[in-house]
């Protein structure tokens, strides 16, 4: 742990949820308050250099490498003949062979500034391997919310009620949304991009999603789903507007993309 930096959140009454939910069915409202007790979190998402000391210590293998691919935006992609297979529920993204966390964009294509970019390609299995080598968990839902209010309360993100702007954007979003896509463009920014919260945590929306302990039981299926928390580079006010604290997706355990990351709590 003493590689990672730590805030440390006292035991207080926490906010959560919103009273102005604009996806009612993700189950954003409403907004409700309970006590939480005390506990420390990374002030960034957990990076590239730190998830691979982990590797290096365990010799772990993700998921993504088990399965021999992972799932990449479409447009970020650098060559379209890495193309396996789109997915029919996601038709924007697509299965890339041999992509993972140290091949993000696919096999053998380097990432600049590869050690401070979110780890991504991981799943929710993955993301608990590496918090119980620590000797930490990841954070329940209603622990990462109160962590990116910042002591700010009932708030839209993590710096007040402002939206961010093309000028002045606050924090990563936006990216699925540009008119010629550069394919080195979309992804990841370093962890500590843009300002802190009032905890000293940063990107807390945008940027990557991170995934939670807290589960979603699916009616009618056999399977659960865990939630995420914190939006990514992807969402855009036009398309996902979730890069919003109260805002949330499902995924199952052993989902892997190249936008979702993760973020430790002890």
């Amino acid at each position: 742990m003493n590689y990672l930096e730590i805030s440390e959140i006292s035991s207080s009454i926490a906010y959560y949820g919103t009273n102005y939910p604009l996806f009612q069915m993700d189950g954003e409202g409403p907004l409700k308050k309970t006590k939480v007790k005390s506990f420390k979190i990374t002030k960034t998402a957990i990076s590239n250099q730190q998830f691979s000391k982990f590797i290096k210590d365990t010799n772990y293998i993700t998921d993504a490498e088990k399965f021999g691919w992972s799932y990449i935006y479409i447009d970020s992609l650098l060559d379209k003949f890495l193309i396996n297979e789109v997915s029919q529920e996601l038709p924007l993204w697509c299965k890339i062979e041999n992509c993972n966390w140290r091949f993000p964009k696919g096999h053998k294509y380097k990432v600049k500034n590869f050690d401070n970019l979110p780890v991504v390609h991981v799943s929710w299995n993955d993301a608990q391997a590496f918090a119980n080598w620590i000797g930490g968990r990841l954070p329940n839902e209603i622990e990462w919310e109160h962590a990116a209010r910042g002591g700010l309360g009932d708030v839209t993100y993590p710096w007040g009620d402002d939206h961010p702007s093309e000028i002045d954007k606050k924090c990563h979003f936006g990216m699925s949304y540009l008119q010629d896509p550069d394919p080195n463009l979309i992804g990841p920014i370093d962890v500590k991009s843009f300002d802190s919260n009032g905890y000293g945590l940063y990107n807390m929306v945008g940027n990557v999603w991170e995934w939670t302990k807290t589960m979603k039981k699916i009616i009618n299926k056999d399977t659960s789903q865990i939630i995420l928390k914190g939006g990514s580079y992807l969402c855009h006010p036009k398309r996902c507007y979730r890069y919003r604290i109260a805002s949330k997706i499902f995924n199952t355990k052993n989902t892997s993309t190249g936008h979702i990351g993760f973020r430790v709590v002890f």
